[in-house]
């Protein structure tokens, strides 16, 4: 399952959420500005990351991936996780 780890008011959350629904890609959408997320929040500032949106998911090795922010560069990361996912 694809998780995407948003912030409230964040024109790159609303953009990767859009990309995945048209791709027709199911994800899960943790705010990370809902208090009941804090753990999730300080677990990801812990690791230095201090932008968003953060997007993870488990790839057919069952190894974890993390993309986090969202331009053009990141569209190509995740096209191509999610061509390794789906196909």
């Amino acid at each position: 399952m694809i998780k995407v780890y948003s912030i409230n008011n964040c024109k790159c959350c609303e953009e990767a959420k859009k990309y995945l629904r048209e791709k027709n890609i199911s994800f899960e959408e943790i705010n990370l500005s809902a208090k009941e997320n804090r753990e999730a929040r300080k677990y990801y500032r812990e690791l230095g990351i201090k932008i968003a949106p953060i997007i993870t998911g488990v790839n057919k090795k069952n190894l974890e991936w993390i993309i986090w922010g969202f331009d053009e560069d990141k569209k190509c990361q995740l096209d191509s996780i999610l061509k390794d996912l789906y196909d």
